[in-house]
């Protein structure tokens, strides 16, 4: 049995899966999630898992290129809008190379999601909790 790190299969195997440029999206129980991407739901009760606790599995184990979040997070959203953008500058140190953020539309942002190898749902019930993950490589 695994003892550490993503015990969630699907959700293990996509991240070993990922490659360069791969995309992966965490997103809020409300977000539609489009035919293609493997869709991995995590969701359990409103809030649970959060979308932060997700974020951050996510990010013990992935090397991150850039990211993409809706401007509406940062409008709707802010509180959670700012822990996000604090763990990427965390996560910037930890990796040791920086992440780059953009800022797209919540329509735009749906759209791109179609191109993401995997779509990770969460409890989360808070407007326009969304990123997309770019993968980088580690050295």
């Amino acid at each position: 049995m695994k003892r550490y790190g993503i015990l969630n299969p699907a959700l293990s195997r996509a991240l070993a899966r990922m490659g360069h440029t791969d995309a992966i999206v965490i997103c809020d129980a409300g977000l539609p999630i489009p035919d293609g991407p493997e869709r991995i739901d995590l969701s359990l009760l409103p809030g649970v898992p959060s979308f932060q606790d997700v974020l951050a599995a996510i990010m013990a184990e992935l090397q991150i290129e850039r990211v993409q979040i809706a401007t509406e997070f940062v409008e709707h959203s802010r509180k959670l809008h700012d822990e996000t953008i604090s763990r990427m500058d965390a996560h910037t140190e930890v990796q040791g190379a920086p992440i780059v953020i953009e800022r797209i539309s919540h329509e735009d942002l749906k759209h791109a999601t179609r191109n993401a190898r995997a779509i990770v749902r969460t409890g989360e019930c808070t407007p326009f909790a969304n990123v997309i993950l770019y993968s980088g490589v580690p050295f």
